[in-house]
């Protein structure tokens, strides 16, 4: 493939598709607004929260994690659709998001969206240690919640000690105001989702994810803040998670990875035209 070994094209595939390491990565738009905004109300709420209690307990969420959220008021379930409710609050505490979840999902992939009238440059954020200069930074909220299970009953570790967010998308714009309301902050951790099966339009492999997590890291450097990116093992951290409820180790999970990579290889060589051949 490309003249190379299988472990550099798997780097290549993985990561770079081609590019320079310090090249920037493909732009991710910026979030479409209304001329005029809709109005933002939240969705009523269930007299329980017992279905989404199960669905994310299902999803391998540590049940001190859900409750935490519950009882902080940035989770309940919708009367209507008994979809899961993720709150967002500025630095003021007041709402300005809500993502939805829907609850029926467990075997395939289920209804999400937002709340009408929601600013994406409010995060779902973790109830947090004001001591704290750390934030680390998600796309989803069962991801946010899904690390934070993995290092209380994992790794033993309070989950509550750093900031923790999630931007609902790969733009940055969540982080921005999170970072302004924050000002202690002085480290950044991107553990966006590792799309290393991803395609675009043209079929060529594209983490989405990964590429992100560069373009911030060079970006948020260069501001004057310490950054880092968090890989998962496979897609995201519930699927690590999920894995990892079953007994899985983490090289268990590396092993995956790499075998549907070397899968992926296999079949982007066979597709790619023979170099040479007369037309």
């Amino acid at each position: 493939f490309c003249g190379k070994t299988f472990p550099e094209a798997v780097e290549y595939l993985l990561t770079f598709n081609g590019r320079a390491r310090d090249s920037p990565a493909k732009a991710v738009p910026s979030v479409k607004r209304d001329e005029v905004q809709k109005p933002f109300t939240l969705p009523p709420r269930n007299t329980d929260d017992r279905r989404v209690f199960a669905y994310l307990h299902k999803r391998g969420i540590a049940p001190q994690v859900i409750r935490q959220f519950l009882n902080s008021g940035l989770l309940y379930e919708d009367a209507e659709h008994h979809n899961c409710v993720f709150v967002g609050k500025n630095s003021a505490g007041q709402v300005k998001y809500a993502g939805l979840r829907g609850t029926y999902d467990q075997e395939g992939k289920g209804f999400r969206g937002d709340v009408t009238g929601s600013d994406k440059r409010v995060g779902f954020a973790l109830p947090y240690d004001r001591s704290s200069d750390q934030v680390l930074v998600f796309e989803a909220p069962i991801d946010l919640m899904s690390h934070a299970s993995i290092a209380a009953d994992f790794y033993g570790r309070d989950w509550m000690q750093d900031h923790r967010i999630s931007t609902g998308c790969l733009w940055n714009g969540a982080i921005d105001r999170y970072l302004e309301g924050h000002p202690q902050i002085k480290r950044l951790v991107f553990a966006v989702d590792n799309d290393y099966l991803a395609r675009d339009k043209n079929g060529q492999l594209r983490n989405w994810g990964q590429l992100t997590a560069a373009k911030w890291m060079k970006a948020y450097t260069e501001k004057g803040y310490a950054c880092a990116v968090h890989v998962p093992h496979l897609n995201d951290f519930n699927t690590d998670l999920v894995e990892m409820r079953k007994g899985r180790s983490v090289e268990d999970l590396d092993r995956q990875r790499m075998a549907e990579l070397e899968t992926a290889f296999e079949q982007s060589a066979e597709e790619e035209p023979e170099q040479g051949m007369e037309v």
